[in-house]
Order: structure tokens, then C-alpha cells, then sequence
């Protein structure tokens, strides 16, 4: 995990993928998705003796299209602390699309976590807009105060809200919602932390800050009117 969403500010390894996305689903639409620690020790096997070619690039800066003409058995692309844009749909922008596409129709949010964005959509009225802030505490006020309907439930995502900014504007707007209000759905007593533990083997999982984007990008995609705040 990226130092940008972890409490530490230090890159994390080891968060699995089904902590994030619905890997079942994943797996009916993607043709031969295994697990990491089973891929390495399938490998371990075939190519132990050294038999099997294995190229490491460390981040995306190479396009895929560069090794078009690699003999290697096996390329490995590690996405390190490199902010930002180090992401691993990069290596298929581009020219490289055509021929490694993106599988954004096979990427759903974990369960657990779709259960967190129901509850909150749930909590608000049926029919909410949503404001997606990129900028300052300032951006959100002016466009709240110049766009939204404000008579309206609306729901607030993005950077750089937190509970004293928010408390300030809900005093003047009470009809405003965001994350840190609905915390009982992860704290240790909520079906998604249970679920969690369990997934892991018992050791409780923290509901960490890929997590909280993840969550609040899908609450803020089901608004009827959507507004962008951007610097």
C-alpha cells in the first residue's frame, strides 16, 4: 500500500486484494486470477534450478510495449512508494491499451465494503447530490455557497475533509454528510470489521486509508447531481 494512505506515511506490503475488491467476481471475469503466495510457490517449482527466465521492472515508467520483443518467461512489475501516479493500470494507458486493456469491467468493491457504502446511502435520503472536493476547505465553501442546492441532502468525498472543517460549514448547512460521521460501521463491534478477522485469519484488519477512498469515491458516484471541486 502507498505511504499516502497509510497512518505512518511508510509504504505497507502484504495488504491482500480481497481486503479492496470483490475477488469472486473477479475471478469469473478474468480467466486464470490466482493468489500471489500460490503463483510464487506454483514458480518455485517450474523454475527453480533457474530453467525459467524472470524480468523485475520496478515501477511503471517503462511502457509494456517495450518488452514486446522480451524472451523472458516471466515479467514482473513492482509499483513501489513513487507518488504520485505510480499505479498499476498505467502500464495499459496508452499505446499499450490495444493490447493489454485495463479490466475495469472485472473490478468491484470488496463485499464488506459495498456493505459500508449501502449503509450510508441508506442513512440519506433517497435521492442526495454529491460534492467530490480536490482542492481547499475555501474551494468546497465557495461551491457549496454558488452551486448546490443546499436545500437537499448532499454528500462531501475527497481531501482535506476532516471534523472540524466540516462542523463549520454543517453549522451552517445542516443538511451536509461525510466518512467520519458514519465510523460505527468499522469499529470493532460492526459487521465489516467481523468480517474482516475473519477473512484474516482471525487478526483484525484496521479500516485503513485506501479503504476510506475507496468507500467514499462510490458513495460520491451515486449522487444525483455530482460536483467536482478542483484546485
Amino acid at each position: 500500500m502507498a505511504a499516502s494512505y497509510t497512518a505512518a506515511g511508510m509504504p505497507e506490503e502484504g495488504k491482500r486484494l480481497a481486503f479492496y475488491f470483490d475477488i469472486d467476481h473477479l475471478r469469473s471475469s478474468v480467466v486464470n486470477i490466482i493468489e500471489e503466495r500460490q503463483f510464487w510457490e506454483d514458480w518455485d517449482r517450474w523454475g527453480a534450478q533457474g530453467q525459467l527466465g524472470l524480468r523485475l521492472i520496478e515501477d511503471t515508467r517503462v511502457a509494456a510495449t517495450k518488452f514486446s520483443k522480451a524472451k523472458d518467461t516471466l515479467i514482473v512489475r513492482k509499483f513501489g512508494d513513487v507518488e504520485p501516479g505510480n499505479y498499476w493500470y498505467h502500464v495499459c494507458e496508452g499505446e499499450a491499451e490495444r493490447v493489454l486493456p485495463p479490466p475495469r469491467h472485472a473490478i468491484r468493491l470488496a463485499p464488506s465494503l459495498m456493505s459500508i457504502v449501502d449503509d450510508i446511502i441508506l442513512s440519506m435520503q433517497q435521492d442526495f447530490d454529491s460534492v467530490h472536493v480536490g482542492g481547499s476547505v475555501e474551494d468546497l465553501i465557495q461551491r457549496i455557497e454558488d452551486g448546490v442546492d443546499v436545500g437537499r441532502q448532499v454528500y462531501i468525498a475527497g481531501e482535506g475533509i476532516n471534523t472540524v472543517s466540516m462542523e463549520v460549514l454543517k453549522a451552517k448547512y445542516n443538511n451536509l454528510r461525510y466518512l467520519d460521521e458514519f465510523q460505527r460501521l468499522w469499529r470493532k463491534d460492526s459487521k465489516w470489521f467481523l468480517e474482516m478477522k475473519r477473512l484474516n485469519g482471525g487478526v483484525p484488519v484496521k479500516f485503513d486509508g485506501y479503504m476510506r477512498e475507496l468507500v467514499d469515491r462510490e458513495v460520491f458516484l451515486k449522487g444525483k447531481k455530482k460536483v467536482e471541486v478542483l484546485r
